[in-house]
């Protein structure tokens, strides 16, 4: 077993050991203003169900936090176990205006945002920024939908656990009606 101290020198270190056992899907957070477009791989959680909110977390010098800021909406993409090629491009820097464009991610559109998302993944939400507070070395987002498309093919999603990418694997409750399985 591996132990992590939370002494100063080794808070980075206890961070990439503990906060990497914490599993979640991989999503692409997009973000718009004016003629620049620009995306990152984040993580995101829901916080409310009415009104249905979704919390993001993005570091504050990238060029995706800057739109955020300045637009007040952005959009999450759930990827599928399919899309890990995405999720690493997102993850890099880019030259020119559009992110997008310039590393070859499909775009999703809707008519009520200019806010870009990734075609095709398990779920696209388009959402309006309610909240913006410094955490850490993060800003936290929290965002009411403002839009969604599910795509009801049947994927596996991607997730990130452990510092690696993975599927989601098996089964192992039914589907509970609402909420978590009991």
């Amino acid at each position: 077993m591996t132990t992590a101290t939370s002494s100063k020198t080794d808070r980075y270190a206890a961070a990439k050991l503990v906060l990497s056992r914490i599993a979640h899907p991989v999503a692409i957070i997009g973000a718009a203003d004016g003629d620049e477009r620009s995306c990152s791989t984040g993580t995101v959680m829901y916080v409310s169900h009415s009104p249905a909110m979704v919390a993001i977390a993005q570091h504050p010098g990238s060029r995706t936090t800057r739109l955020i800021q300045a637009s007040r909406e952005f959009s999450v993409s759930l990827l599928h176990d399919a899309q890990q090629e995405l999720a690493m491009a997102a993850g890099r820097s880019a030259d020119g205006a559009d992110k997008f464009a310039a590393l070859n991610i499909p775009v999703a559109t809707q008519p009520f945002t200019k806010t870009p998302a990734v075609d095709g993944s398990i779920a696209m939400l388009w959402c309006r920024v309610i909240d913006e507070r410094p955490t850490g070395d993060h800003i936290l987002f929290v965002g009411e939908l403002i839009g969604s498309v599910v795509n009801d093919r049947k994927f596996d999603a991607l997730l990130r656990y452990r510092r690696r990418y993975m599927r989601m694997g098996h089964w192992t409750s039914e589907e509970a009606p609402e909420g978590y399985p009991t």
